[in-house]
């Protein structure tokens, strides 16, 4: 889940602007949670731990492995991952702010050796080839246009075998009336968001990508309670919020989220994936 940039502003600078509020609002992730019931008693922060803990333990991690964060935000979901299981994670964001953020985060919570941080375009990725044991993304693969190509940069950097575990908005049949259509396409401008695609369309960007799908599994019922939890948040504090955005940002944040997170036609797909690892493919066959 992601605001709306300003004139000019681009992704980066715009969560310069308001990570702060975003974070109080979301219990201090940056991305939706996963609710076991419509109505629960349970915190914000706990549905972003349980989302968290979910997509980290489809990676299947060992102690000691290299993971990558595309999209690390304020660094509390990398601190969770990190912390449970025992590896270094590197993450990436587009924003300094962000980046500041988490590693004093990290410091503060003795995990300054597990993590670093740095300011890196997720479809420019630096790295080395084959550098990384597994690779998270959440909610971020949606800012790329092409995901195809997203997905390729990930295929290069990641050791065959590794697991790369996505959370993405899905469009699970056609939208069904004017309404829906115009809130979506303003959450794809405002959000600065790809195309929403059906799990057809996604899982054939995974293998252009050279990847395959392990599993694609959609939680849309179990996230939708985030969008009116955060919308309400954001109003109670919309002093510190109003602040640092236009009014017609402030609108679409808070009035309209409770609206678009009611769209049923759009789910939230968890997708497992794969690097093939053709050595071991071959020397399996013999």
């Amino acid at each position: 889940m992601t605001g709306s940039p300003g004139a000019g502003d681009d992704l980066g600078t715009f969560y310069d602007r308001v990570n702060d509020a975003l974070a109080a609002a979301m219990g201090g992730y940056l991305h939706g949670g996963y609710w076991e019931e419509p109505i629960d008693p349970d915190t914000v922060e706990q549905a972003g731990d349980r989302l968290t803990d979910l997509v980290a333990d489809r990676l299947r991690l060992a102690p000691g492995q290299r993971v990558l964060d595309v999209g690390s935000g304020n660094g509390k979901a990398a601190a969770r991952i990190a912390a449970r299981h025992g590896v270094h994670l590197t993450g990436i964001t587009l924003s300094p702010y962000q980046v500041r953020q988490s590693t004093e985060l990290a410091a503060a919570l003795g995990l300054a050796d597990a993590l670093d941080f740095e300011v890196h375009d997720m479809l420019a990725l630096g790295f080395p080839d084959a550098s990384f044991d597994a690779a998270v993304a959440i909610e971020s693969i949606c800012h790329a246009e092409a995901r195809t190509e997203a997905f390729a940069g990930l295929a290069r950097v990641l050791r065959p075998g590794a697991l790369l575990v996505v959370t993405d908005f899905v469009l699970l049949r056609p939208l069904e009336s004017e309404e829906h259509r115009a809130l979506v396409a303003a959450a794809i401008k405002n959000y600065q968001q790809g195309p929403m695609l059906t799990q057809e369309e996604y899982e054939a960007c995974v293998r252009a990508a050279g990847l395959e799908v392990v599993d694609f599994t959609d939680l849309g019922d179990h996230v939708r309670p985030s969008y009116r939890v955060v919308g309400h948040n954001l109003a109670r504090n919309g002093e510190q919020l109003r602040a640092q955005v236009s009014e017609e940002e402030f609108r679409y944040m808070v009035e309209d989220l409770a609206r678009f997170g009611a769209i049923t036609e759009l789910g939230y797909a968890v997708v497992t994936i794969r690097k093939p690892d053709d050595t071991a493919e071959r020397e399996g066959s013999r």
